[in-house]
């Protein structure tokens, strides 16, 4: 059963405001629900497309958008919304997911689907096959980070009381959102779908959830969940190796403080994520710079822009979100781009949820299900912008027509943001295909670069000298400070762990040939009961990244569970199985824009080997098929 309680009480003209506020066919979801008025069923939808195509919301008319609202007011006003209901069925779900949208909702779409509109309490919970069996004592698993991977498997496992210890090398929670506190740091994607479904209704107080609200969102569910209590802080996993005879992982922790601790431990879960290694430019006479040195991984928070001439290196997601609010109060910003970037707008980012929408979530049932589910739903279409369409292409068009949409549109939003200056848009427009390199989100970038402090520099870095920069064109840029924007070291998935497993074999001395590779991009041979999320080839090709950690803790938890209910020491997934998957990857790769569309040394979704190592290639149903639950006949039991 599923009980709303209103908290507060309006009369009929404030709630008919607030429902102005509110998504109409969304609205219409949540309140068919509640009522199954076959009135709200009967609607017809208009398909719209969005960013050329490349994506697609789904709306209703004018008036009946009037009605649902209608409805809805005299609905709330009823006091109904406080009344029990019952789950609905699958079968009725999935009826309701096809009413939302108008689309066929296949076996794959409807399994994720479910989960993703989230109306049972936990529904990515791991859990046991028949009641919870007798754990050996001194049984333990070792989480390594105390980000939002490592805090969802400590919530999986504290649900189970499977004894574990979360280690965080930082002095404190949230991973990547600990890490990046450089201004205007934010998700790029929707506050709703950048949230575990296992914490409902959590209040965001904008759209796009600033660094400080993310971390504070990650130590909230550590609390509220009770994996708190098990971190220790300011330790770093350094060495582990897998002990044949005993068969567990034998592991080194370092201290902060000096002090080294060995013990040994059944299980490890690696949540050390791919955004772990920062990257810093190899340019020569760094060391020589005299001024301010800055990277937006170790920001110094007492660093003062006003007054001074900066340089920004990088143009990708950080730099982008960076860049404009440094060009408000510095004296000067010279803007470093070594490759041009598809700069997007993003409706409603830096907006704040309003008081309206608030209400709506905390009083209208189901809402904010729907919300949550339907901003995954529009997501997905981008896959389609991702892939070739071969007989688009004979007919003349460059990629697909999803993708060629995409490439006009952005054009056309540079061309209007920078109407001006033709120099700059010269400069600024990209020669290769959108989302062939990540898509970054426009925080005021192409904005600050028409004005007159911001300097867009493309020629090269040739060296650094005491006071500023020399270009490969011979300009001095004279400046106080520099910014690196750089990014990550995607290809150091587990840094900075030297994990050794069965027969001596380390991560780096199997992954010579072509770089990083697991099993769904999480389980390796030859390391027995080792979990990696967001390892080689795990990034979602759309939508909701936290939704997939879900997804992979609870595959790592089964394989847990596994152990202890079959009393076994450790599974290994078989040679086999993790090689033929990799053949099927490298299969999907073929119709994919990933590895030929950007210079691949420019590209940091291919690896120095020419592969695509960061997303997986199936599309997200046929990957949630794959991984929803772990397959005991893929691994053997040791």
């Amino acid at each position: 059963m599923v009980t709303v309680e209103t908290n507060s009480t309006f009369d009929a003209q404030q709630v008919e405001d607030i429902v102005e506020h509110a998504r109409a066919n969304i609205l219409r979801m949540a309140l068919y629900q509640s009522t199954r008025d076959p009135e709200l069923k009967r609607m017809p939808l208009t398909k719209v497309s969005l960013r050329g195509g490349a994506f697609f919301g789904y709306e209703l008319s004018e008036e009946d958008a009037k009605t649902v609202r209608a409805k809805a007011r005299d609905f709330l006003m009823s006091g109904e919304a406080s009344k029990e209901r019952p789950l609905p069925t699958d079968a009725e779900q999935r009826e309701m997911m096809h009413l939302l949208t108008g689309e066929e909702i296949t076996d794959e779409l409807f399994a994720f689907g479910r989960e993703e509109l989230a109306l049972e309490d936990f529904s990515r919970k791991a859990d046991w096959t028949d009641g919870k069996p007798s754990i050996p004592e001194g049984f333990s698993v070792a989480v390594i980070g105390a980000g939002a991977s490592g805090i969802v498997a400590g919530v999986q496992l504290e649900q189970l009381g499977i004894p574990y210890e979360v280690f965080e090398r930082q002095s404190e929670a949230g991973g990547t959102w600990q890490l990046n506190h450089y201004p205007e740091a934010r998700v790029d994607t929707s506050s709703f779908l950048y949230q575990f479904k296992f914490v409902k209704n959590y209040p965001w107080p904008e759209y796009f959830a600033p660094q400080s609200e993310v971390k504070k969102y990650i130590e909230h569910v550590a609390r509220d969940f009770g994996v708190d209590k098990h971190i220790t802080f300011d330790t770093e996993l350094k060495h582990a190796v897998f002990n044949e005879q005993t068969k567990l992982w034998d592991i080194e922790l370092h201290h902060r403080d000096g002090s080294v601790d060995k013990r040994s431990v059944n299980a490890i879960i690696s949540g050390a994520g791919q955004f772990s290694t920062p990257r810093f430019p190899d340019i020569e006479g760094l060391s020589k710079f005299a001024g301010t040195k800055l990277h937006t991984t170790a920001w110094d928070d007492s660093f003062d822009p006003k007054g001074k001439r900066i340089a920004v290196i990088g143009n990708g997601s950080t730099g982008v979100q960076l860049m404009p609010g440094l060009a408000k109060a510095a004296d000067f910003v010279y803007q470093l781009q070594r490759t041009p970037q598809w700069v997007s707008p993003m409706e409603q980012y830096r907006e704040k949820i309003s008081t309206e929408v608030r209400w709506l979530f905390d009083n209208m049932p189901f809402y904010w299900n729907w919300y949550c589910y339907y901003s995954q739903v529009t997501t997905d279409a981008m896959q389609n912008a991702q892939e070739y369409d071969r007989e688009w292409q004979a007919n003349g068009g460059s990629i697909s027509e999803a993708n060629d949409g995409l490439k006009q549109s952005l054009t056309t939003y540079i061309q209007d943001k920078l109407g001006s200056r033709p120099d700059l848009i010269a400069k600024v427009l990209p020669d290769y295909a959108p989302l062939a390199r990540r898509l970054i989100v426009d925080n005021g970038w192409y904005d600050a670069l028409l004005r007159d402090n911001v300097a867009l520099v493309t020629d090269g870095i040739a060296r650094f000298t005491e006071h500023g920069i020399e270009t490969t064109a011979g300009e001095l840029l004279e400046i106080d400070a520099v910014v690196f924007a750089a990014g990550f070291d995607v290809s150091k998935y587990l840094w900075p762990t030297e994990y050794v497993g069965r027969g001596g074999a380390t991560m780096e001395s199997i992954w010579t040939e072509d770089g990083p590779r697991a099993y769904l991009g999480l389980t390796v041979p030859g390391f027995p009961n080792l979990f990696i999320f967001y390892g080689p080839n795990a990034q979602p090709r759309s939508g909701a990244f936290l939704s997939w950690v879900e997804v992979w803790s609870r595959y790592a938890v089964q394989g847990v569970i596994h152990v202890l209910e079959q009393g076994i020491s450790a599974i290994d997934v078989r040679e086999e199985v993790f090689r033929e998957y990799n053949r099927e990857l490298d299969a999907h790769n073929d119709i994919l824009i990933w590895e030929n569309e950007a210079p691949a040394d420019k590209n940091y979704y291919v690896n120095s080997f020419g592969r695509q190592n960061v997303h997986w290639t199936f599309r997200n149903d046929e990957y949630f098929k794959r991984v929803a639950a772990l397959n005991p006949a893929d691994f053997d039991e040791i």
